[in-house]
């Protein structure tokens, strides 16, 4: 994990296949196109702290929350992985109790990066 001082616990993590060279889904990690197109515009996410290594982002916010957004290259293209990290220094077990027991969260993180390939995919479809 990048950027990352402590321990940290794997909480979800998710695939999604994209129809595009590795070489070029990296290039939209690392010039931050992902980053917009996954958490809004720069106003909107004015609470996260953001750092990146070629290739992955990685996000933090709240107390808790940190997100990273890799690609990797798989048969026929691209693998875009996010994974969601329980990053809480003190009162880590407090995070599902605040979160309401991650009801349907899985699901949001599959729906998020299905989501995010889909977008890849049309930006980089002439």
């Amino acid at each position: 994990m990048i950027g990352s001082p402590h321990v940290a616990r794997l909480l979800f993590e998710a695939s999604a296949p994209v129809s595009a060279p590795v070489e070029r889904v990296r290039a939209l990690i690392d010039d931050g196109w992902v980053l917009d197109a996954f958490l809004g515009s720069e106003e909107a996410r004015s609470y996260v702290d953001v750092d990146h290594q070629p290739g992955i982002i990685g996000f933090q916010g709240h107390w808790w929350y940190r997100g990273e957004i890799s690609a990797s290259p798989s048969t026929g293209g691209t693998t875009v992985t996010y994974r969601v990290y329980n990053i809480a220094r003190r009162s880590a077990w407090a995070v599902p109790l605040a979160n309401r027991l991650f009801i349907g969260y899985r699901r949001t993180v599959r729906e998020g990066v299905s989501g995010l390939a889909r977008r890849i995919e049309s930006h980089l479809t002439p």
